[in-house]
């Protein structure tokens, strides 16, 4: 009875926002109808995520392109990944689906042939489940083998275990351990395997610091090649280099943006420097079965660099046919064909396929063919400069046929804070709040990972003062250019976006009209020492967020002048907090601490709790009450006065 009131709610609210000219909500959160496309390595299959039953699954479609048939019809979980293993067989990895990223929620590891036959269960995770023995992908290996590289996992009430380093037959799920021998072990582990499926170098990551090992072979002796601090600038190997003995690597150590260089183990010394920007770290080299082919980047839009000239080419002819989108490619083995994603600031994208030999560009599918570009709003990089001088980018989105001036506006805080942050692409949450007539402003803030060393370290011990100046600075920004309306700012995040949510109508009092509390850390002691969170005993807690975040006991006055929950006195305006009554990660009791102060200082507020939600609402009837409740709240705290 619930949920069929629930939709007649939805199917009423819908129609009200066609009536006004708007989108509805639920046209920007609903499953796309293609979320990804790859091409076979053998250039005869695409295959693809769509919506089966409801739920994300794993489709195939021929070349020439043809209806898809459903490799998988999984209607209690989604299909979160997949990758071609072969010409003919598929993995894939299952999970929760969400429209946020810190939302998913990760599963069991698949691998099928993409007729659906020979399914075969390689473990991991199920049906939400935290606790359990799981499988991190490593690579595959080169031609048509069937064998996947992963490693094993123990996910236990003290955080992540990290296992064996296994090859597995996809076909039988039979492991055999290639690690043997290992040298160290860690809380996290990052392994290079070669193309023999011989483990060549490990990093582990523990108890604060970072250790880099490496072996010429698989008879040579493992050797420590680095020991540093994890406050340090760092370095990590990413791949192998084409002569199967130097190793590419992404490094602090030249400078402050982390860059792609030689390293040469035989000697632990830089040596050429392979791919750098001068806005942003470069860390993922792409790989074409086991080879390095060039690197993604992530300045004010996505980019790549390729090594591979046939790439480089194919790359050439994407950006020329769809200027002004991200165009990224996946290609066969010969490079004849290629899919290509192109997509923009407000369009979810549309997927070709590219014919190198007839010299032709087919339409395949839009991914969200509902949404109207003409209807959705830019999204301009930019650039502000904190208080204390340091460089904040920034993406600011201005309402589409509602001027340039004195906008009501909301920042959008992203989560973390330790995360890649905002970018350049269709973004649901933005799109929805500029088509009910906000300016958006999204801050990168300093903490924010892909900014360089320096960006990254200042946010060290800065929750709640430098970090959340940055926020502060750019809606003075905005205001100075005449873009917001001063008395018509409301701040808005998830997760660390809901402490900076809370914490600026705390610390600013008299600069928002509202805030927007989504799964939100709001007393810093109890984030620092929790026992259910499931990053309770870890080492993030005990070595790393000592530094990071702060010493619960030597910081203890700094961490309690920074909570909002101990600020409660200080808030002015109203307040929309939603928790997830199952999370993990900051559970509700961070909402329900804030709510019992908020109503000692007779703060007015909204109070949402969904019932088996973890860190992000997942059920599309949760996730339209929240969005429908950001928008009343919204059209009622920023009107114009």
């Amino acid at each position: 009875m619930r949920r069929r009131f629930a939709l007649a709610c939805l199917l009423l609210l819908a129609g009200a926002a066609r009536a006004a000219g708007l989108p509805p909500v639920e046209d920007f959160f609903r499953l796309p109808r293609y979320a990804a496309m790859q091409i076979s390595p053998d250039g005869k299959h695409i295959a693809a995520l769509s919506p089966v039953k409801g739920r994300q699954n794993l489709v195939v479609l021929d070349v020439p392109p043809k209806d898809a048939h459903a490799v998988t019809a999984l209607d209690e979980t989604d299909v979160l990944w997949f990758e071609w293993l072969n010409s003919k067989r598929l993995v894939f990895g299952t999970g929760t689906l969400a429209t946020s990223d810190f939302a998913f929620r990760g599963g069991e590891l698949f691998a099928v042939d993409l007729d659906g036959g020979q399914p075969q269960d390689l473990g991991g995770l199920k049906g939400g489940e935290v606790i359990g023995k799981g499988l991190r992908f490593v690579r595959f290996l080169p031609g048509e083998s069937d064998d996947i590289i992963a490693q094993e996992m123990t996910f236990d009430r003290l955080g992540r275990q990290m296992g064996a380093l296994v090859r597995v037959d996809s076909r039988t799920g039979r492991r055999t351990n290639i690690g043997l021998g290992q040298p160290d072990s860690g809380e996290d582990e990052s392994w290079l395997v070669d193309n023999a499926g011989i483990a060549r170098a490990l990093t582990v990551s523990g108890k604060g610091r970072t250790r880099i090992w490496y072996r010429a072979s698989a008879d040579a002796p493992w050797r420590k090649l680095d020991d540093f601090a994890n406050n340090e600038p760092g370095w990590a190997p990413v791949a192998i280099a084409g002569d199967g003995k130097t190793l590419l690597a992404s490094t602090y150590r030249k400078g402050d943006k982390a860059e792609i260089v030689r390293y040469d183990p035989a000697t632990a010394t830089f040596g050429e420097v392979v791919a750098a920007h001068p806005q942003v770290d470069l860390r993922r080299v792409i790989e074409d079965e086991g080879k390095p082919v060039g690197v993604a980047f992530d300045a004010d839009r996505r980019g790549f660099a390729w090594f591979d000239p046939a790439l480089a080419r194919l790359q050439a002819t994407a950006d020329k046919a769809f200027p002004g989108a991200v165009n990224s490619l996946s290609w066969s083995r010969d490079r004849s064909l290629a899919v290509i994603n192109s997509y923009s600031d407000v369009w979810p994208g549309t997927f070709y396929l590219f014919d190198a030999k007839q010299a032709r560009i087919s339409f395949l599918a839009d991914r969200a063919p509902w949404v109207k570009p003409k209807e959705m709003s830019p999204m301009k990089p930019v650039r502000y400069a904190a208080r204390d001088g340091m460089e904040i980018p920034a993406y600011l989105t201005l309402p589409r046929g509602r001027g340039e001036k004195d906008l009501p506006l909301v920042v959008f805080v992203h989560g973390g804070p330790w995360v890649d942050g905002d970018d350049w692409r269709y973004d649901p949450d933005v799109q929805f709040l500029a088509s009910r007539g906000y300016a958006v402003l999204q801050p990168n803030y300093r903490g924010t990972t892909r900014y360089g060393w320096k960006h990254y370290h200042a946010s060290f011990g800065q929750w709640g003062l430098a970090m959340q100046d940055d926020v502060t600075d750019g809606v003075k920004w905005a205001i100075a250019q005449g873009i917001a309306d001063p008395k018509r700012v409301c701040i808005y995040g998830a997760s660390y976006g809901g402490y900076a949510a809370m914490m600026g109508i705390a610390k600013d009092p008299d600069l928002y009209r509202c805030g927007i509390d989504y799964v939100g850390v709001t007393d810093l002691p109890l984030f620092l020492t929790m026992t259910w969170a499931d990053y309770a005993g870890s080492d993030f807690v005990d070595y790393d967020a000592k530094t990071m975040v702060g010493d619960p006991d030597r910081d203890a006055k700094r961490l309690r002048e920074t909570s909002p929950v101990d600020l409660a006195a200080r808030i002015k305006v109203p307040v929309l907090m939603a928790y997830g009554g199952a999370d993990v990660r900051v559970p509700v009791e961070h909402g329900l601490r804030m709510k019992a102060a908020l109503d000692r200082a007779g703060v007015k507020y909204r109070w949402m709790v969904m019932e088996g939600e973890g860190h992000g609402f997942r059920d599309p009837a949760h996730q339209q009450a929240f969005y429908d409740a950001v928008e009343k709240f919204l059209a009622e705290n920023l009107a114009p006065e």
